[in-house]
């Protein structure tokens, strides 16, 4: 026994080194950070440019050809932003591109190009057949109005609902990720403006102007030594010294496990930043629209149509109800007749 003992224990310490090298490079691989695949695919009436497709990601690989694109190595919170005019061509001079749409959904279902990602998705170019058709415009400036990149012009059918995306711009960040209004036949009024915010103004704070005397406040209690933000409005997993990039980051830790499925509408967003913008319901309000209509024939004829489905109403139930007395008096003459004739013939001569 006494023999064999010493390769026991050996055979044993080489054991358990195998099992916590084997444990630590489990660890190793949880502690990684899950990655997210984003693919873009051409649909069936045209072809991918490989351009149009924006990614805020030091991580994310591109790459693309006619069929499809793939994004992939992106993480949690990164920003995706795709400009569908840019990105696809029509083969046929029938149809424009619209957008794009979730894989396995109606063409008609076009929705939000830009995003912060918390899953993998699979999205395909939406194209519909051009008919009346009229250009806008997206702009893109700052918060005092100017403008800091060249504005974009498409085209769509009018009477539909047009989504756009802002464009990543290093440097700012957008007020809101999408835009969305339905096109008029003016072009003028087809006009999407994207503002942004600058990164460096939101991130600097502003410095205390020098004085020649300068008093030292003693806090009144320990708590509130130092305290400048309430604790409540400080992001959840953020910083309050942070920018809003780093807060995102965070928050990778404290909202989604490896693996765990978001929707990328629910990602949080950075502060005051939309993830939509619905024009429609700012620009055109109710009261504006029954102004505009006021006094021309236009602007009576729901009335017309009111008085004249009424009068088609009473006119059937007229006619029906005349056409059953008529029936009626037909039926009844009928059986008059027939009961006279059965009397006569019973009587004997």
């Amino acid at each position: 026994m006494k023999k064999y003992g010493k390769g026991l224990r050996i055979g044993l310490w080489l054991l358990s080194a195998l099992f916590l090298m084997g444990g630590r490079r489990a660890f190793a691989a949880e502690e990684e950070e899950y990655t997210y695949t984003v693919r873009l695919y051409a649909g069936n009436q045209g072809v991918l440019t490989e351009e149009g497709v924006e990614v805020d990601s030091d991580s994310a690989v591109i790459l693309a050809d006619r069929d499809q694109m793939v994004i992939s190595g992106l993480k949690y919170g990164d920003l995706v932003s795709i400009q569908p005019q840019d990105a696809a061509s029509p083969a046929d001079a029938r149809y424009h591109v619209k957008g794009v749409r979730r894989s396995g959904r109606d063409n008609s279902e076009a929705e939000a190009p830009a995003f912060y990602v918390g899953s993998d998705r699979d999205f395909v170019v939406a194209y519909a057949v051009s008919g009346e058709t009229a250009a806008y415009t997206v702009r893109y400036v700052d918060l005092d109005g100017a403008e800091i990149m060249k504005s974009d012009t498409y085209y769509g059918n009018v009477g539909e609902r047009q989504y756009v995306s802002s464009r990543y711009i290093e440097g700012y960040q957008p007020q809101a990720l999408n835009m969305v209004r339905t096109l008029s036949a003016n072009e003028a009024d087809n006009v999407f403006i994207f503002e942004y915010a600058s990164l460096q103004t939101a991130e600097t704070p502003a410095e205390a102007p020098e004085t020649e005397e300068s008093e030292t406040l003693e806090p009144e209690t320990e708590e509130g030594a130092g305290q400048v933000i309430e604790d409540e409005d400080v992001p959840l997993g953020g910083d309050a010294n942070a920018g809003p990039e780093d807060n995102r980051q965070q928050q990778d830790e404290d909202l989604l496990m490896p693996g765990e499925e978001l929707e990328d509408e629910k990602v949080p967003l950075a502060s005051g930043q939309d993830f939509l913008k619905d024009i429609d319901d700012e620009e055109v309000p109710l009261a504006t629209y029954k102004d505009e209509r006021k006094n021309t024939v236009m602007g009576y004829m729901p009335v017309y149509i009111g008085i004249g489905s009424a009068a088609v109403a009473v006119l059937a139930v007229t006619a029906l109800f005349l056409r059953r007395r008529r029936k009626t008096a037909e039926a009844e003459a009928l059986e008059s007749t027939g009961t006279k004739g059965g009397r006569n013939s019973g009587r004997r001569k």
